[in-house]
């Protein structure tokens, strides 16, 4: 969620069995990024991931949840309005379940709101075109001030918005209430708390175990928040402020940015995002498809898209604020790769993690092979030849079944090439000069075999 002052904004000629996996060299130098950019911008702790595609992730911490205490990997953060794009992942699986229509309206699911335009549709409210007044101002930060140990509902906070900005489809205004009004009919749609539907239909299936809402039992570490958001001066330790004030800041954004996750975890949601393997074509396509903000700028169901952001590469993203805590996240629509990272600071501000940090560990996979090989087979078992290749490269082996498929991956992790192998020659003529990594995987999905392949015409 995102708020000014004191609130809530929001990638040899053996083979291997083994995956590939990212080089020591490559993990030893996003590390390196990451520890001087902390120390530099005097960032109290980071917590990041790189995912490269069909080679490993990286996950790396720097700095400190306390004086004296380390941030670990293993802790979960704030994501903020990074929560959006979860909300809209799961109303997208129930209208898969033929539960919900993100076209209908408002008002089919929920009424007594007198400044909730009703007959705004939900898919309005996802792309923020329903014209809702945002809930956070002024008004309501007085509300929070006058009553620390409240936990509020979503009904209470949106009895508290004040008239729409503009009739339903008219124009684009980012509104934490669209998310509240998405909170409430998810609870209505699938007769359970958002958090529990978001477990059931999102994160149970896909082993997510360190990903909650914020106010549910906590499943994985959470550090120590560093905060000038609520003193608009001075960093202080949110560990000074009472409990019952994070709790109500917390409860009062709910399904708009309470949830908390390691940057793991968000990282593989991303990649299965936009990869395809969370929602089915049809459904990614109404994700992804936009309303234009700008020439750089778009947004679509919970994300957005930027053109040629990070190193001049078009990503899929959506960041968030919250009291302690700043994240952001990039897909590189290009070779796949995904980069998430969470801080435990709230004055670093989005624009920072998004036009330093993430372009600066983006860099390292752009120039230099991500792979390692770490268990070698004989030539005897798997045998590539010509390697060097110019026109056709042939494989032989009896570990290899027709239904396997060969992909050839550049040195940036991106498929370039791929095939099944009731054939077992490929034709590389097509491919540019350049170093590049053959890899055979099996019908489950697993990989069998990889292979540095160097094509010279």
């Amino acid at each position: 969620m995102k708020q000014k002052f004191y609130l809530i904004a929001l990638f040899s000629i053996y083979a291997t069995f083994a995956s590939a996996q990212i080089s020591p060299d490559l993990a030893g130098r996003l590390q390196n990024t990451l520890d001087s950019i902390c120390t530099k911008y005097k960032v109290k702790g980071a917590s990041a991931a790189l995912l490269l595609p069909n080679v490993g992730t990286w996950t790396g911490t720097s700095g400190i949840s306390k004086p004296g205490v380390p941030l670990t990997p293993q802790m979960a953060l704030g994501m903020g309005s990074n929560t959006k794009t979860y909300i809209a992942t799961l109303l997208l699986k129930l209208q898969e379940k033929g539960l919900v229509d993100l076209d209908d309206s408002i008002g089919k699911w929920i009424q007594g709101y007198p400044n909730i335009n009703t007959r705004a549709s939900i898919r309005q409210c996802l792309n923020h075109t329903s014209g809702n007044k945002e809930y956070l101002n002024a008004s309501f930060n007085d509300s929070l001030l006058l009553n620390p140990s409240k936990i509020w509902t979503m009904q209470e906070v949106l009895s508290t918005v004040g008239t729409p900005n503009f009739v339903p489809g008219a124009s684009w205004g980012y509104s934490n209430t669209n998310f509240v009004i998405a909170g409430i009919i998810i609870e209505e749609v699938a007769k359970m708390s958002f958090a529990n539907a978001m477990s059931v239909y999102v994160l149970e299936p896909n082993n997510w175990n360190s990903t909650f809402f914020f106010g549910e039992p906590n499943p994985a570490p959470i550090p120590s928040q560093w905060t000038m958001n609520l003193t608009g001066t001075s960093m202080v330790e949110m560990n000074t402020y009472p409990i019952n004030i994070i709790n109500q800041l917390f409860s009062a954004a709910g399904p708009a940015g309470a949830m908390m996750v390691t940057a793991e975890e968000n990282v593989q949601f991303w990649h299965k995002l936009i990869k395809g393997n969370l929602l089915t074509k049809a459904s990614l396509q109404e994700m992804t498809t936009t309303v234009r903000l700008n020439n750089l700028v778009s947004y679509g169901l919970g994300i957005f898209r930027y053109n040629r952001e990070i190193n001049n590469r078009t990503i899929y993203c959506h960041g968030g604020t919250f009291i302690g805590f700043i994240n952001e996240n990039a897909v590189d629509t290009l070779s796949g790769v995904t980069i998430s990272v969470l801080t435990n600071q709230d004055s670093l501000g989005n624009d920072f993690l998004l036009s330093v940090v993430i372009p600066a560990l983006h860099k390292h996979v752009l120039n230099a092979p991500p792979t390692a090989i770490d268990k070698l087979q004989s030539q005897s078992q798997v045998l590539v030849y010509p390697n060097p290749a110019n026109e056709f490269v042939t494989i032989e082996s009896s570990m290899l079944n027709s239904t396997d498929v060969c992909q050839i991956l550049d040195i940036n992790g991106r498929i370039v090439m791929q095939q099944n192998l009731a054939q077992n020659k490929i034709n590389v003529a097509e491919l540019k000069d350049g170093i590049y990594f053959l890899q055979v995987i099996s019908e489950n999905k697993q990989t069998v075999f990889t292979q540095k392949l160097v094509v010279t015409h």
